[in-house]
C-alpha cells in the first residue's frame, strides 16, 4: 500500500519560467515570469538574512527540510558531459562533484537512494571528441555510475546512438554491478532479456520506493543501425505496460517513481493518466531546469526536471506525515573534491584509456576546404618569417599559449583528449594537422592557420595571389561566419562577444613588406618541423 499522505497541499503557485534559449553550463541568469503550476515543497529563494540565512550556512546539505525520513537523488540527461562542460572559470556539473553531493548526505547519516533518467551520451556522430571517444565516455559512464552506486538508469533512444550493438555490450560488462538498467516497454532480444528491467524496488532506510521508466517508441524507430531490429524487436506502448507494473509497485512500495524517457509533454500526460505515481521524472528541453516542481493530480504528484549537461541533480525529501518535498542543487565548486572513486575513474582511468588507444592521434581526419588546393600546415614559424610583427602579436596572446595551458592543467593527460585537444592545437581535425606533440610539434597551440587556413603553398609562393587570396579572412568575414565561436562556445566561453574580444588579437597592418626576401618564399615542410 502507498503511504502518500493525506495532509499534502494542493496549492500550486505560479513562479519563475525556465529559462529561453540558454545553453551551456555557467550559473543561470535571473528567471522570467511565467512558470506551470509548481508542486508543493520547492525550496524557496535563497535568504540573505536572518534565520534562514543561518540555517543556509549551517554546512548541512539540507538546511531547510528538518529530519527527512529519505531523500532521494534524482540525475540525468548528461548528454556526455562527465565533468564540467567547459574549460573556463564557474562551469557547473561533472560526476566528481555529483559524488561530493551524494557523499555529504552519507555524512549526515540520511538514507537515500539514486537513480538516473539515462541519455548519457548524446549524438556521438556530433562530439567534439569523436565518435570513438563518446562510445569510450559511454563506459566510463556507466562504470562510474556503478561506483555510487545507483540503484537505476533509465534507457533512453540517445544511450543507443553509441551503436545498438556497442550499447548491449556495454550493458553486458556493467549488468553484474548493483546498477539496473529500466525500460518497463523496451523488449530486449532473445538472450538479453535480464539485462533490461521492467521496474526496481529500491530501499532508502525506512522508505521502500517502487521505480520504473518508460521510452519513447518513435524515438527508437528513429535509430538507423542495423542491430536495432535484432536486439530491440519492440517497443510497447506506455499506457500498455504501466498498469500492471504500478498495481505491483503499489502493493510493495511506500512510493512509486516513473521516469520518462520521451518529451516533456507525454511525462505530463502519463502522469494525470496513471496517478498512482508519486514522483515523475521528465526529460528537459534546456541544461537549466526549473527549480520548481510542477504539480499534478491536484498536487498529488511532483513532476520533475533536473535540465541536461550534468549540471544539477534533484532530491526529493521523503518525511513522516507530510507529503514529499523537492530541491534543485546545482553541483558548483563546492562540491569541488579532491578523491573518490568516480575522480579516478574519471581522470585517470578514463583519460589513460584515450591515451592507450591514440584518441587524438586516430581521430577521423579530412581534407581542408576552401584553402589552396593541395596547402598544409606548417605552423606559425613559418609564418614568423615575412610577418614578424604580427607573429609577434600573436605570441603575447593567449592563443599562443593554448597547448602550454594543456600541460600544465591538474587533471592528468588532458593532451589526450581530443574533446580539449581539438581547440588547443592548428589543424587538428585535417590531414596536414595536429596530431601529437612528437608528431606534429610545430603545430601547438592555436595559431595563424586556424584562421587563415593552411599555409604551406602561400609561404612556398607569396606573391601568388591566388595563395594569398585563399587565406585572406578580414574580421567582417570572421564574425559572419561564426569562426571564433567553434572553440569559444557555450561551454567554454559562455560569455564571449566577437566585438570585445576581437581588438585583444586584432593584426593588421603590422608589417612592411619592403624587403626583397620576403617575396622569394620559403620551403615550409610539415613533415619536417625541426627545420623551422
Amino acid at each position: 500500500m502507498s503511504a502518500r499522505s493525506p495532509y499534502r497541499s494542493v496549492v500550486a503557485v505560479a513562479t519563475a519560467a525556465a529559462l529561453l534559449g540558454y545553453v551551456g553550463c555557467s550559473r543561470p541568469a535571473a528567471p522570467e515570469a511565467g512558470k506551470p503550476p509548481a508542486a508543493p515543497g520547492p525550496a524557496p529563494a535563497e535568504p540573505t538574512a536572518g534565520p534562514k540565512a543561518d540555517a543556509e550556512s549551517s554546512g548541512k546539505v539540507f538546511p531547510k527540510w528538518a529530519g527527512p525520513r529519505a531523500v532521494l537523488v534524482v540525475s540525468g540527461e548528461m548528454d556526455g558531459y562527465l565533468e564540467p562542460c567547459g574549460c573556463t572559470g564557474g562551469q557547473m556539473g561533472g560526476l566528481i562533484r555529483r559524488q561530493e553531493f551524494v557523499e555529504r548526505i552519507k555524512a549526515e547519516g540520511i538514507p537515500h537512494a539514486l537513480v538516473d533518467l539515462g541519455s548519457l551520451t548524446k549524438d556521438p556522430t556530433a562530439a567534439r571528441g569523436g565518435f570513438e571517444q563518446a562510445k569510450i565516455k559511454f563506459g566510463i559512464a556507466l562504470k562510474a555510475l556503478s561506483a555510487f552506486p545507483y540503484s537505476a538508469i533509465a534507457l533512453g533512444a540517445d544511450d543507443f546512438k553509441v551503436g545498438v550493438g556497442e550499447a548491449f555490450a556495454q550493458f553486458l560488462n556493467s549488468q553484474d554491478g548493483p546498477t539496473k538498467l529500466l525500460s518497463a516497454n523496451l523488449v530486449p532480444g532473445p538472450g538479453f532479456e535480464t539485462i533490461i528491467q521492467p521496474h526496481v524496488l529500491v530501499e532508502a532506510g525506512p522508505v521502500k520506493l517502487g521505480v520504473t521508466a518508460v521510452v519513447d517508441p518513435a524515438a527508437i524507430e528513429k535509430l538507423s543501425d542495423p542491430d536495432r531490429e535484432a536486439l530491440i524487436p519492440a517497443v510497447k506502448p506506455a499506457d500498455e505496460v504501466l498498469p500492471a507494473i504500478l498495481k505491483d509497485l503499489e502493493s510493495r512500495s511506500d512510493y512509486q517513481v516513473l521516469m520518462v524517457q520521451a518529451p516533456p509533454e507525454e511525462a505530463r500526460r502519463l502522469a494525470k493518466a496513471f496517478p498512482g505515481f508519486d514522483v515523475v521524472v521528465a526529460t528537459s528541453e534546456a541544461p537549466d531546469p526549473e527549480a520548481d516542481p510542477q504539480a499534478a493530480n491536484d498536487g498529488k504528484t511532483m513532476i520533475v526536471n533536473v535540465g541536461r549537461r550534468g549540471k544539477y541533480v534533484g532530491a526529493v525529501g521523503f518525511f513522516e506525515g507530510s507529503a514529499p518535498k523537492y530541491q534543485r542543487i546545482g553541483l558548483t565548486e563546492k562540491y569541488d573534491r579532491k578523491g573518490g572513486e568516480v575522480k579516478k575513474i574519471i581522470e585517470d582511468e578514463y583519460r589513460g584509456i584515450l591515451k592507450g588507444v591514440g584518441t587524438v592521434e586516430g581521430f577521423p581526419r579530412h581534407d581542408y576546404v576552401g584553402g589552396a588546393p593541395g596547402a598544409k600546415f606548417v605552423g606559425a614559424e613559418s609564418c614568423k618569417t615575412c610577418h614578424p610583427n604580427t607573429f609577434l602579436k600573436w605570441s603575447t596572446t593567449k592563443h599562443a599559449q593554448a597547448f602550454t595551458s594543456l600541460e600544465h592543467d591538474p587533471k592528468p593527460d588532458v593532451i589526450y583528449d581530443a574533446e580539449c585537444i581539438t581547440c588547443h592545437t592548428t589543424g587538428f581535425e585535417y590531414n596536414s594537422g595536429w596530431r601529437s606533440a612528437a608528431l606534429t610539434p610545430a603545430l601547438k597551440g592555436n595559431q595563424c592557420e586556424n584562421c587563415h587556413g593552411p599555409g604551406s603553398k602561400h609561404a612556398g609562393a607569396p606573391d601568388d595571389m591566388a595563395f594569398r587570396n585563399a587565406m585572406k579572412l578580414t574580421a567582417e568575414q570572421a564574425d559572419k561566419n561564426r569562426l571564433c565561436y567553434k572553440c569559444h562556445d557555450e561551454d567554454n566561453s559562455p560569455k564571449f562577444v566577437f566585438e570585445t574580444y576581437w581588438p585583444q588579437v586584432l593584426h593588421k597592418g603590422l608589417d612592411a613588406y619592403t624587403d626583397p626576401k620576403v617575396h622569394q618564399g620559403i620551403a615550409a615542410d610539415p613533415a619536417a618541423p625541426k627545420a623551422n
